[in-house]
């Protein structure tokens, strides 16, 4: 079956064949990871809170959702991986607490686990003519920080910005599009990146490091504004979409 369009977007994920059939080459970086997920609860139901801890193993999250759950994510390392999938419910849980602490209370039930092995692929460039790449197709990132979805977004707004009237796959519009992406891009690809790399680093000198940085940031207002607005998205272009309404 033949389809006919005037522009392709393409958001087939981080093994993309449009992506392989345009001729756009990725790279790649394994990080040696594999992250497992599931839906938890605990003795406190989520009052909208998302959490995060970066550890030494990978990040550990709890993200709210409806029903009074939890999505829950954390990272293990690749050799360790099977041992921690093998873990029955109670000791699932056990291990979760153990990673993540009490902040949320006490884990009180496990869903079923599904695990995905940590691997960045950014694709080399984002337009083909007539054809865009979109979300996990564009770069799929390490998930510490939450960036890889709302980059995702971002993306997908602004592209929604240039898409009003006249031809959607003209060469110069995409153009244009890709430049204004490059710099909230390429910041994000590297922040996610450094992020991953550093709290994977369980050596003492990083321990420290890392230790007196989140210090800093939860006393120093300064350091922390900067950083937030950046993981929101307010770098370079910022689609005006995705800007707050008065």
């Amino acid at each position: 079956r033949e389809l006919r369009a005037r522009l392709l977007v393409a958001a087939d994920g981080s093994r993309s064949l449009a992506r392989a059939a345009l001729g756009i080459a990725a790279s790649e970086h394994d990080y040696r990871q594999t992250l497992v997920v599931c839906s938890l609860a605990t003795d406190r139901a989520p009052d909208g809170t998302a959490w995060e801890r970066f550890t030494d193993q990978g990040p550990v999250a709890l993200l709210p959702m409806a029903g009074g759950h939890y999505g829950a994510i954390c990272a293990v390392a690749r050799e360790r991986a099977d041992a921690v999938l093998a873990l029955d419910d109670a000791a699932y849980a056990d291990y979760f607490q153990q990673r993540f602490g009490w902040r949320a209370g006490r884990v009180r039930r496990v869903g079923k686990r599904s695990a995905y092995p940590l691997t960045r692929v950014v694709a080399d460039r984002l337009v083909a003519p007539r054809a865009v790449l979109m979300g996990n197709a564009a770069q799929s990132i390490h998930p510490i920080g939450a960036q890889g979805f709302n980059l995702g977004l971002r993306d997908a707004l602004a592209l929604a910005q240039r898409l009003d009237g006249g031809d959607p796959g003209d060469a110069a519009r995409l153009d244009a599009y890709a430049q204004s992406r490059r710099e909230d891009r390429d910041r994000t690809l590297a922040f996610s990146d450094g992020l991953a790399r550093a709290t994977a680093n369980d050596g003492f000198p990083m321990h420290v490091l890392r230790s007196l940085g989140l210090l800093a940031l939860g006393h120093l207002p300064g350091l922390a504004a900067p950083l937030a607005a950046g993981a929101m998205g307010y770098r370079g272009q910022v689609p005006e979409l995705s800007r707050p309404r008065a």
